[in-house]
Order: C-alpha cells, then sequence, then structure tokens
C-alpha cells in the first residue's frame, strides 16, 4: 500500500524499469534505489537541482518496494491524500472496531500477512497536513511516518520551516534511526545547506543511515518546452 500524497498524472505510470537511465547522469541514483529495494541499504538522499528524475526515481522506488514484498498487489492505484481522523474519535470506536474483530473467523498465515505500507510526501503537502492535524489536536500522520515500512520525502527543503515542523521532522527521523527503518529523500539542497536547515544531530543520522548520490543532468521540462 502506498499512502500519502497522489503522485498525480505526471508519475502516474513511473517506475524504475521505465526510467531513461543515463549511466554518467542518473545511473548511480537509479542503482541506489535498486539497493534500497533489496534491502542492500537503508537510506537513499538524491540531491540535484529541478527536473533530473528525482521524483520519478522516489515514485518508482515505492512501487518496487511494495511490490518486491506483496508480488500479486498491483501498485498503479493507492490512497490519495485524504482527511485524517480525530484521535478521540479513534479512542471512541477502538470498542466496536475490536468487537468487529472478535467475530471474524481465524484467518491462515498467508491471509493474515502484514501489509508492507510506503509513505510519500512531497514536503509542502507533507507540512500542510502536519500543521492542520496539530490544529485538530492530533499527531497521527507524524506517528505513520514513523512507523511505515518505508518513508519518502520529495523535495526535502521547500517547506516553510517552523519550529512545531523542525521539531516533527527531527522526531521522524530520529525515530526511524533509532528504529533501522527505511528512508528515502529527494532535494535540492547541498550537505551544508541541509545541515544548517535540520540541525547537526538530525543530519549525522542522515549520513550515516544514508546514501548520498549526486543526480545531475539537464532540466528535462525546459528541455521539453524549448523543443516545441
Amino acid at each position: 500500500m502506498i499512502r500519502g500524497a497522489p503522485f498525480g498524472k505526471a508519475f502516474g505510470t513511473a517506475t524504475l524499469d521505465n526510467f531513461e537511465v543515463v549511466p554518467q547522469y542518473n545511473g548511480k541514483a537509479h542503482e541506489a534505489c535498486l539497493n534500497l529495494v533489496r534491502g542492500e541499504i537503508r537510506g537513499l538522499v538524491l540531491q540535484g537541482p529541478v527536473g533530473v528524475g528525482k521524483t520519478h526515481l522516489l515514485a518508482g522506488l515505492a512501487r518496487a518496494f511494495v511490490h518486491a514484498r506483496n508480488p500479486e498487489e498491483q501498485n498503479e492505484d493507492y490512497e490519495p491524500l485524504v482527511a485524517l481522523p480525530k484521535l478521540r474519535e479513534l479512542v471512541e470506536n477502538i470498542e466496536n472496531f475490536e468487537s468487529e474483530l472478535s467475530k471474524q473467523s481465524t484467518l491462515d498465515p498467508a491471509e493474515s500477512q502484514r501489509e508492507i505500507v510506503v509513505e510519500y510526501w512531497p514536503m509542502l503537502d507533507l507540512a500542510s497536513e502536519l500543521r492542520s492535524e496539530v490544529t485538530r489536536g492530533d499527531l497521527y500522520l507524524s506517528q505513520r511516518c514513523r512507523l511505515c515500512d518505508l518513508l519518502i520525502l520529495d523535495d526535502l527543503g521547500r517547506e516553510k520551516m517552523s519550529e512545531f515542523i523542525l521539531q516533527e521532522l527531527q522526531r521522524i527521523i530520529d525515530w526511524r534511526y533509532r528504529e533501522m527503518l527505511p528512508i528515502a529523500i529527494a532535494t535540492n539542497k547541498k550537505h551544508t545547506e541541509l545541515r544548517d536547515r535540520y540541525e547537526e544531530h538530525t543530519f549525522s543520522r542522515l549520513i550515516e543511515s544514508c546514501v548520498f548520490v549526486h543526480v545531475a543532468g539537464s532540466d528535462y521540462r525546459r528541455t521539453k518546452a524549448e523543443a516545441r
């Protein structure tokens, strides 16, 4: 299952298989995504300018990660951004949920296999949802980002920073670091900019747990527009 914000029509069919690999520009980034899918690395940070394919790689990574663990699942369609329930509503409904669960027949191990969950979030959307959530008195989304099987953060650094957003991002990254859970990030920021923006403690965790790969090339969107 891929949750979070939609990839949108532009990346609705993006996979690692149909990514255009140009070895000298993005070959290492493509291989690093495959390595994360195979569990050979724990984290990945794609660094590079706009329009070089970082979002395509992340969308393909999300689909490949789920498919590798749930081969029977088709991942072209996934849950769009939805309103999150309030914490008190979850508490009020838990008794009914447990009652309904107890009525279900026992499942065999194959049927009860836990579903793999990937959270995909462009940072503008994640920051907006986290702010909306805290005004409702909930922190469910932050918990989802900490506990999911793979967290993908796109355009890290584009979000409007505040003390609240900084602390939530630090909590999420710190939790996943301590639990050794995979994370994939795309950003236009360089090392020094990431360290200054998210502070030494968080940057140190990313440096240790993630492979940093530079994605080069020309802005394909601008190239496409100029070719018209």
